[in-house]
């Protein structure tokens, strides 16, 4: 349910991108913007405070960022996008150029992994229904200056999270309650980070973070065979 809002608010906000390109303030859909990262912010506050095991979090964010650092998977992301354009040889306004930059831009990023994980665990699609609103507010200016592309992007995004949310709900009976738990909480203050980036407070290498979610897993295992 959360992938299929997610595409849909694609839809309609570069709908609306295209129908309004040339009378759309951008003031407007800056204030829309931060509204959304202070409202992400807040998703990933509660999502956090949901933990009870909070220095095995600290441990697991500490490890994953680390990690994260050493694979440098938030330029590695970055580099990607930067050869889809040399090889498809995009121009600045072209169609195929808004596809592939919005597509990265909503699939390529933590908050879809965490909120296309939490629904499938948890059947909770809140973190995704909040990525629809800010890709559909983010899809307006989008496809004014990008064009028709732009809305081809929720196929990616249908494609991509709906995949990952049908994995996490196969291997739910592997998830106790615990770590579930516990991985909601970790997700939730990479959520935050995101909602930092948003706000443009100050650069986050939130991709860095992502291997954290599996070291949260990894180190609730353990202590289970410990005890």
């Amino acid at each position: 349910m959360g992938t299929l809002i997610n595409a849909m608010a694609i839809l309609i906000g570069g709908g609306l991108g295209l129908l309004f390109r040339k009378r759309f303030p951008e003031r407007i859909s800056q204030t829309a913007l931060q509204v959304m990262g202070l409202f992400t912010i807040l998703v990933g506050i509660k999502m956090a405070l949901g933990g009870e095991e909070l220095i095995l979090a600290l441990i697991s964010l500490a490890l994953g960022s680390m990690l994260g650092e050493w694979i440098n998977i938030e330029d590695r992301l970055e580099k990607f996008a930067f050869s889809l354009e040399e090889r498809f040889h995009l121009t600045e306004y072209s169609s195929a150029k808004g596809f592939i930059h919005a597509s990265l831009l909503f699939c390529v990023g933590s908050i879809a992994i965490v909120g296309s994980i939490t629904e499938g665990l948890q059947g909770d699609p809140s973190i995704l229904i909040t990525k629809a609103m800010l890709d559909g507010i983010i899809s307006i200016p989008f496809a004014a200056g990008m064009g028709i592309g732009v809305l081809g992007s929720a196929l990616p995004v249908l494609v991509y999270q709906g995949s990952l949310t049908v994995l996490a709900s196969q291997l739910k009976a592997f998830f106790t309650p615990a770590i579930i738990q516990e991985l909601t909480s970790v997700g939730g203050v990479i959520v935050m980070g995101i909602g930092v980036n948003i706000l443009g407070l100050k650069k986050v290498r939130v991709g860095n973070l992502i291997p954290a979610l599996f070291i949260i897993i990894f180190i609730l295992y353990i202590k289970a065979l410990i005890h």
